[in-house]
């Protein structure tokens, strides 16, 4: 009896011991759990792999039904990162939680907080929600959802979810922070593919001055990178927007709205890359552009103007356009515009220099119109000069001999300057030598030369004009000036008579009557014709040379030679003008009566 009941009352305490041990059983392979899954997670730097096993471990050691995993990505907002138990196409969705969440909590009792966020939650029969938690910040969510027995949730096996989101947190902000590295090297990847294309590219563009290889090149360019199928690019031409290149368009009446002037003057407004949505239907000119396929436009700027425009359609395979893209067509466009610059430049200049070209020929034509030297005669000098503010003047002067007796001198101003007037000098020059005869009188010539110069040209074009027969047997010049800068004769007693006497300048009016005057001459007797480039050049303060000051240079000069007086005049205008352009042409005829 002793020992039977020595042996009953040791029975609860062996129970005791019992429990207390398979306690200790469970806390060891919880702990040893733990351990595996932590050994598990922080052998992998690959997220889904940690968040799968993160997931897959507790599901199966408490036999959970589903299960979900969200990371904080800014302020309220978690984002689905996998799913088990659940459909796959959550995953990639974002949810706005407002509730802040610190410890493992129940969705239903959460849910009385009125956080539309946590109806994801209860929808979906996921009822606890774990927080990962690291340096005291919530980077994400576990949820589960119930067990297969519908047994609740004990109190260790919450602990024990507790320390596995803990052990997890390290590991899951490893791999955040690789894949932020992976993403990198991607981004960097992509860089460095999108500058070798750019430098290829921008070789090619650089090899030609051709406008039209330069835009063939560069929309082929654009869709093979971007994998579109249409893409117009437009172009500024003499301030004007013009469609420059389309290609992939169906039809030219698909392209007529893009050659309106008020469509095109809006495309120069536009400042800033564009990607194409249903918000910009309200906009012009994007409306026409979203309607034509376009999805993507970027401006292509210089200097910070915008010159030309690139407009691309969707790409052919469905992916949107990204930030990068619109940088990379950015680049590229700018860089193409450059060369269209350089090869309108370079247009300009071979049009420029073949204008010179021309120039010269015509300078050198023109200068054989012009007498190289006027006769020799035994009692009189003559010297003129004609000095162009351009390639080719309008100004004009002859020496005609016309008989022995008889010297026809010459002395016009075509209005205007450049090309327009040295052919209407030539004209008149041409004119004057057909009608010129010693024995017809210079009134009735001048009427015809007028009447021809008036028949062929418009209102705005006329002549000043001044020709005269110098007789060298009977010392005297008859002449008739229709509107030009009335001659000087300087009198060898130093006394001064302009002449005057004529009529209109040529190629105002029809039938204008002219008049002739004649006078003597005598030894020491000028007579100088200039045109109005010499009195009208202009110094510093805009003060004009004057005929006062002509006629000056005159007296104090009229000891010298015809040829000396010539450069006496040119060399007085000069100084006076100082350091300012000519402005006109200058043509001096002087004729000195020899003592």
């Amino acid at each position: 009896m002793k020992t039977d009941d020595i042996s009953l009352q040791s029975l609860p305490e062996d129970d005791e011991k019992e429990g207390v041990s398979r306690k200790l059983d469970e806390k060891l392979m919880e702990l040893q759990s733990l351990f595996e899954v932590s050994q598990t997670l922080n052998s992998s730097l690959n997220l889904k792999s940690i968040l799968d096993n993160m997931l897959l471990t507790p599901m199966g050691k408490m036999m959970i039904t589903r299960g979900v995993v969200l990371l904080h990505e800014d302020k309220n907002t978690f984002r689905i990162e996998t799913v088990k138990g659940l459909p796959r196409q959550f995953v990639g969705d974002k949810i706005q939680i407002h509730h802040t969440i610190q410890e493992p909590s129940y969705t239903q009792k959460l849910s009385k907080q009125k956080d539309n966020g946590l109806d994801f939650f209860i929808q979906h029969n996921i009822g606890l929600l774990i927080p990962i938690r690291s340096s005291e910040k919530t980077i994400g969510l576990i949820g589960f959802g119930n067990k297969i027995s519908q047994n609740p949730y004990t109190k260790p096996e919450i602990d024990y979810l507790r320390s596995l989101s803990n052990i997890a947190a390290t590991s899951i902000e490893n791999g955040l922070m690789v894949m932020q590295l992976q993403e990198v090297n991607r981004k960097l990847d992509k860089k460095i593919q999108e500058l070798n294309t750019l430098f290829d590219i921008g070789k090619e563009l650089n090899s030609t001055l051709d406008t039209e290889k330069i835009l063939t090149l560069l929309s082929y360019a654009v869709m093979g990178q971007m994998i579109v199928n249409r893409c117009m690019i437009f172009v500024q031409d003499n301030g004007e927007m013009k469609l420059a290149m389309a290609k992939g368009q169906r039809n030219d009446e698909e392209l007529s709205a893009f050659y309106q002037d008020e469509f095109l003057a809006e495309l120069t407004k536009i400042s800033a890359a564009n990607i194409l949505d249903q918000r910009h239907y309200d906009d012009k000119p994007l409306t026409s552009l979203h309607q034509a396929g376009i999805r993507v436009i970027v401006p292509m700027r210089i200097q910070n103007k915008t010159k030309g425009l690139l407009a691309i359609g969707e790409r052919i395979t469905k992916i949107e356009f990204q930030d990068y893209d619109i940088e990379f067509l950015s680049i590229l466009g700018n860089e193409a515009m450059i060369c269209l610059e350089n090869a309108r430049l370079f247009e300009e200049t071979l049009e420029k220099q073949r204008m010179e070209e021309e120039l010269a020929i015509a300078r050198e034509i023109q200068q054989k119109l012009l007498p190289t030297e006027c006769p020799a005669l035994e009692r009189y000098e003559i010297s003129a000069i004609n000095v162009s503010s351009r390639q080719v003047s309008g100004d004009y002067f002859d020496c005609i001999q016309l008989t022995p007796e008889i010297l026809c001198l010459a002395i016009a101003d075509v209005s205007g300057k450049g090309t327009g007037a040295s052919l209407l000098m030539a004209n008149l020059q041409a004119t004057l030598h057909a009608l010129i005869e010693a024995n017809v009188s210079l009134p009735k010539i001048a009427g015809k030369i007028n009447n021809l110069i008036h028949r062929n040209t418009t209102y705005d074009k006329f002549i000043t004009f001044l020709f005269g027969f110098l007789n060298v047997r009977e010392n005297t010049f008859t002449y008739v000036n229709a509107g030009h800068n009335p001659p000087v004769l300087l009198r060898e007693d130093g006394s001064i008579k302009l002449l005057e006497a004529g009529g209109l300048l040529l190629g105002m009016m029809a039938n204008v009557p002219y008049q002739q005057e004649t006078v003597a001459l005598i030894p020491g007797d000028w007579v100088v014709m200039y045109t109005d480039g010499v009195t009208e050049a202009t110094n510093n303060a805009d003060e004009e040379f004057e005929e006062q000051r002509l006629i000056e240079t005159i007296r104090v000069n009229r000891d010298l030679s015809a040829e000396e007086m010539r450069d006496k005049i040119l060399s007085e205008v000069k100084k006076f003008s100082e350091d300012q352009p000519q402005n006109d042409d200058i043509t001096l005829l002087l004729l000195k009566v020899k003592q």
